[in-house]
């Protein structure tokens, strides 16, 4: 069978598509090329060694790390905050729609009144959204790692390990928009489904840098994609098991139990 849905999906959203990947594009041009403006800035290394700890794992940052150097300065002002969410916020949004939004719309029922089975559709949606999303991460990437030798960010840093980074970021962004998914094929209420998986996304961000201080916090920390993108720390140890194989199994088990509860959800 042809993922004919699956490509519909994704002819629907390239215009979005487009402007969402040039916009990344250019943001991955932007961080390299200002690489060399603060690569040899020592007062940045002491202003961001005076942060709290809370602020620096926040940050994706340790007190062994420069900011000045190639991994302090891709984690703090990238793949720790800027990538992940910008991946999150146009994530969340199409995994809103793959089912719930355009069931709203009722422009859905079209699609089912096919001979096609409500389970393959959710999964085909939902492949669309992996799919738009691996293509905007790909494209930053490469961005990034062509820009990467002649401003000096692979000084010590591997591309490689580069890549792991920009992939575990999207990986992050993917675990909760398949919880935004799974929300909404199961409930039909797109603003539910956004509003409950960014809640948890924004709550995640804050427990890293709270958990710092607060040992409390530290099993709530734990459960969250952000702490499995910083602390597995892809820049550094490449594709690991906390930054790829935990988001990548979570993702799965959403997205197939939210096309299995849409596939027996009440449509009426």
């Amino acid at each position: 069978m042809s993922p004919t849905v699956l490509i519909q999906a994704i002819q629907r959203r390239r215009t979005s598509l487009i402007w969402w990947t040039l916009g990344l594009a250019a943001l991955a041009a932007l961080i390299a090329v200002a690489y060399p403006t603060v690569r040899d800035d020592a007062s940045l290394d002491k202003t961001f060694s005076q942060l709290s700890p809370g602020i620096q794992a926040a940050l994706g940052l340790d007190p062994h790390t420069l900011i000045t150097s190639p991994v302090g300065y891709l984690n703090s002002q990238y793949i720790a905050n800027v990538l992940p969410v910008t991946l999150l916020v146009f994530s969340v949004g199409v995994a809103g729609w793959t089912v719930a939004g355009d069931e709203a719309q009722g422009t859905l029922e079209l699609l089912l009144a096919n001979p096609i089975g409500r389970f393959r559709v959710a999964l085909e949606r939902a492949g669309a959204m992996v799919v738009m999303l691996a293509g905007l991460t790909a494209v930053s990437t490469i961005v990034l790692l062509l820009l990467a030798p002649g401003t000096k960010l692979t000084e010590g840093l591997a591309a490689s390990h580069i890549a792991a980074a920009g992939i575990a970021s999207a990986l992050a962004a993917l675990t909760y928009a398949s919880l935004t998914f799974a929300i909404g094929a199961a409930t039909g209420k797109r603003g539910l489904a956004i509003g409950v998986s960014t809640s948890i996304a924004v709550a995640g961000f804050v427990v890293q840098g709270l958990a710092e201080q607060l040992k409390v916090l530290r099993v709530v920390r734990d459960l969250m994609p952000w702490n499995w993108l910083i602390d597995g720390d892809p820049l550094r140890t490449g594709f690991g098991y906390l930054s790829f194989v935990v988001p990548l199994t979570v993702t799965t088990v959403l997205i197939v139990a939210g096309a299995w509860l849409f596939r027996t959800r009440d449509l009426a």
